[in-house]
């Protein structure tokens, strides 16, 4: 008898903190423009980044064409900083008693929507993949002039569809797999 009020009781608690966990995330997902974003986890040097502070790095331009779902062939221009000299700066924590511990090193981007992608840091590595990943904060538009994004974004150019560029972004952390 105890034990069957016990497991009872246990579902009863179990509900309660799914509901309360799902409450959270529906309340942090809400969307909108992102004004900023944080790199952190497996790093030494976490930090935060706005437009403002993008800027004062040094820059690329790219011109990428993918496809989207809801708009077909895209073909947008785009200035931003190379992830890699981010996560430079970061300095990703590595244990050099594991061989290749790189290897090992993904990051989770995450949107105001909590929309979310998955990459393998050695994918953006130059030694391994060497993919120009980016976070863009400007756009030339089609007479040309730069013009500031409406939100700061992850672009994987070398893509073929746009599911890996992340609108909206608020967060990249980096992590190690077990």
């Amino acid at each position: 008898m105890f034990y069957k009020k016990f497991i009872q009781l246990s579902a009863v608690l179990c509900l309660c903190a799914g509901s309360v966990s799902m409450s959270y995330a529906a309340d942090s997902c809400l969307g909108g423009a992102s004004t900023g974003f944080r790199l952190s986890g497996a790093v030494n040097k976490s930090k935060s980044f706005t437009p403002a502070s993008l800027s004062t790095y040094q820059t690329s331009k790219i011109t990428m064409t993918y496809f989207s779902g809801k708009d077909g062939l895209v073909t947008k221009t785009l200035i931003g900083v190379p992830l890699l000299d981010l996560l430079n700066e970061a300095v990703v924590k590595t244990d050099s008693t594991r061989k290749n511990d790189i290897l090992r090193k993904y990051l989770a981007v995450t949107a105001t929507d909590c929309y979310q992608v998955v990459i393998a840091l050695a994918e953006i590595q130059p030694n391994f993949g060497g993919e120009q990943a980016m976070v863009a904060f400007e756009t030339v538009d089609e007479t040309g002039k730069i013009v500031p994004l409406d939100d700061m974004r992850l672009v994987m150019p070398s893509d073929k569809a746009g599911g890996r560029n992340v609108s909206n972004m608020n967060s990249i952390v980096v992590r190690s797999a077990p």
